[in-house]
């Protein structure tokens, strides 16, 4: 072939990587920004469980995750060593995955710690779910909504004096975390620019 057939070829291709990669990009569905918050506290057997330690703790860049490659730990999570603040950045994230996240586990009656210790109802015992101060069924699949409350207790408490008495202690400063700057450095999906459409649209 001689040089116009190649020239004509490369410009074939150019023009159709182009096209191609247009029409991907109008195509392309915008990648939604999930951040909100919720407060919870975890108390075993009268006692609440410190949940500060490094080991429960996301770094921030689990707040970065493309949506569409999202991590289990990076769909809801907690930074900065505070366990008053769950971060959520996937609207489908349940309580139990929150737990399942910091190597502890819960289900229908039961609650797993992350020393492998399992705790049943039974023998006056009850896991009690107290949300947004009411006694509720148990909560380890409900998904967490913004602003959310969560006391969840084991043990042989009355919930009628949950409610009363430690529901309270729970924070409330979620919405301060959505509406302002969040200390544990996770500011959540920015909205995605041309350009990263761009990319995403020619795969590079």
């Amino acid at each position: 072939m001689n040089r116009s057939t190649w020239a004509g070829l490369a410009a074939g291709v150019l023009l159709g990587v182009l096209a191609l990669g247009l029409a991907r990009l109008f195509a392309l569905p915008q990648h939604e920004a999930v951040h909100y918050h919720a407060n919870w506290a975890l108390w075993i057997d009268g006692e609440r469980v410190d949940l500060t330690h490094d080991r429960y703790m996301e770094d921030v860049g689990a707040c970065q995750v493309d949506p569409t490659l999202m991590t289990a730990e990076a769909r809801v999570h907690m930074h900065d060593n505070n366990h008053d603040v769950v971060h959520v950045h996937h609207a489908g994230a349940s309580w139990g995955h929150l737990l399942q996240n910091l190597g502890w586990g819960i289900g229908p009656g039961w609650i797993m710690t992350d020393r492998g210790e399992v705790l049943r109802d039974g023998e006056g015992y009850r896991i009690t779910f107290i949300l947004n101060g009411m006694d509720v069924p148990p909560a380890h699949d409900r998904v967490i909504r913004p602003g959310d409350r969560l006391l969840l207790s084991w043990g042989t408490e009355d919930p009628a004096d949950l409610v009363r008495e430690r529901f309270p202690l729970v924070a409330d400063n979620a919405p301060e975390y959505d509406e302002g700057y969040d200390p544990g450095g996770c500011g959540g999906h920015a909205p995605e620019t041309f350009g990263e459409r761009v990319r995403r649209a020619f795969w590079f």
